[in-house]
């Protein structure tokens, strides 16, 4: 009997979840087309690569409007058991409000499911390839990421520190590039060089036109050599970072990221937010679902017009909330934990509070 009522309940919020996802998604992919619209038809594109672009955002805008779906699945899977009088009658029959809301929360866990598989899977890939298809395809803007940087200093281990006038992580090159060695604290080289290039064979930087300079107890010897092999190992795709784009990388390109940061002694503050952003991302659905319960207790079924509104305010509102706290942990105003979990906690003690409220807890 408990398993055909789990099984009831549930048929009640998957119709809900895909029209609101879809309905969703179709808003936000029309204000994306309308709102890129001008620029594609300025660069005189064709209508595939506008096609693609729009395509290519879908997985990143179904991860985000996601809990919204979620919610709006709540509102009408529990207004229907209430207003069909089901609600009482289970109440009657012996089940706990919080067995009758365990379906609701099973199946609200299983979209955080699917969506930590978009948001790891295909968002990335997808949104990366939208972006090349904008600023490199159309707009012929190449170093969008910031792969080129000037003036750049950082460590890259064993006791060497680099400057370069220009470093160029893509084609793996460095121009006027100096290298200070130091040994057990102290300065015991150097080497100034017109360039460095990276030697994928070797796995070395190699130093052309290097002017080498160790500091002997007897003083400074200096020699000249058109081509050094150094003893630095670090890739370059390890040393400067690229621009960081969130939603086109993954939890596990974050860690790796943040791991490369802390070997070049880079701050990696911005990266610690983005991952646990991720891993909170996937946890709303089930925090927007107790909500949309907490909502229909309390104030009944109002109907379809009213939980559709209630389902876009409350999930912009949390949308809004997490990306403000996001931005604030990236400049280091609130520490990760608390920016990327902070709107999340409170949106659950609210669904929470108004569960107490309503008895069902």
């Amino acid at each position: 009997m408990r398993k055909t009522f789990f099984r009831y309940v549930s048929s009640l919020y998957w119709g809900p979840f895909v029209f609101g996802l879809g309905v969703f998604l179709a808003l936000i992919l029309f204000g994306t087309a309308f709102d890129k619209l001008a620029v594609f038809t300025g660069k005189d594109a064709g209508a595939g690569l506008f096609l693609s672009y729009i395509g290519l955002q879908t997985p990143y805008f179904a991860v985000r409007v996601m809990p919204m779906a979620t919610l709006l699945a709540s509102l009408f899977a529990l207004g229907g058991l209430m207003a069909r009088g089901e609600w009482k009658a289970g109440l009657a029959g012996g089940y706990r409000p919080a067995q009758m809301l365990a379906p609701l929360l099973a199946c609200a866990l299983g979209v955080s499911v699917l969506h930590l598989a978009a948001q790891e899977l295909l968002m990335p890939p997808a949104f990366m390839r939208s972006q090349e298809l904008y600023y490199e395809d159309l707009r012929g803007y190449d170093d969008w990421r910031r792969l080129v940087r000037e003036d750049v200093s950082f460590s890259v281990g064993g006791g060497v520190f680099l400057t370069a006038r220009l470093f160029d992580g893509a084609a793996g090159r460095m121009e006027k590039v100096s290298a200070d060695i130091y040994a057990a604290g102290e300065l015991s080289g150097d080497i100034s060089a017109e360039s460095a290039v990276w030697d994928p064979e070797l796995g070395r930087w190699v130093f052309h036109g290097a002017l080498m300079t160790e500091y002997l107890p007897s003083g400074p010897a200096v020699s000249r050599r058109e081509t050094h092999i150094s003893g630095i190992t670090l890739a370059p795709g390890n040393m400067v970072m690229d621009k960081l784009v969130p939603e086109g990388t993954s939890m596990r390109g974050l860690f790796l990221r943040i791991r490369r940061l802390r070997l070049i002694g880079a701050p990696s503050a911005e990266e610690e937010t983005v991952l646990l952003g991720k891993l909170a991302a996937p946890l709303a659905n089930p925090v927007m679902a107790l909500l949309g319960a907490a909502v229909v207790l309390l104030l009944g079924s109002q109907g379809r017009l009213f939980n559709l509104g209630l389902a876009i305010g409350s999930g912009f509102l949390l949308w809004a909330a997490m990306m403000f706290g996001q931005s604030a942990g990236q400049v280091e105003i609130l520490g990760p934990f608390t920016a990327a979990f902070g709107p999340l906690l409170f949106f659950l003690a609210l669904g929470l509070w108004g569960l107490r409220r309503a008895r069902a807890l």
